[in-house]
């Protein structure tokens, strides 16, 4: 059975306020292989990730559901596949490669919760880098 390991929530701040408003959030769960749940509204998106990028590849995900309306994205993924397969290698890699542009251009505030395991030590690392670039996004662990 997988084990819910870590989710992330994508805040935007309201116009004249200090409060936020919750767009969509993603849980990350484990078993034989990691996948992400993006929950959008009323619909749930799944995609198996790739464990070198699981931080990259949820963080890309979630921002790129709340900026594109339901109608770009009607059906829920019955059968969740990588996302280099859903999106090609190139325009996959090309992606990754920008991610950290297109996540501090959203202006999506990211907060991610994480519970001991694996992936804590590896994704600090990546964290610092993301908030470097000037990506908002907080840790909590």
């Amino acid at each position: 059975m997988p084990e819910f390991s870590a989710a992330l929530f994508a805040t935007i701040q309201r116009p004249n306020s200090e409060e936020h408003s919750l767009l969509a959030h993603a849980i990350l769960l484990e078993g034989s292989r990691p996948y992400w749940e993006v929950h959008v509204n009323e619909k749930m998106y799944r995609f198996i990730s790739i464990p070198d990028f699981i931080l990259e590849e949820g963080l890309w995900q979630l921002m790129h559901y709340c900026q594109h309306t339901e109608k770009e994205h009607p059906s829920q993924d019955i059968n969740p596949m990588t996302l280099d397969q859903k999106y090609g290698a190139e325009h996959y890699q090309k992606s990754l490669d920008n991610l950290h542009i297109d996540l501090k251009e959203s202006g999506i505030e990211f907060k991610l919760i994480q519970w001991p395991g694996y992936w804590v030590n590896k994704w600090n690392e990546k964290i610092e880098t993301l908030q470097k670039h000037g990506v908002s996004i907080t840790h909590h662990q």
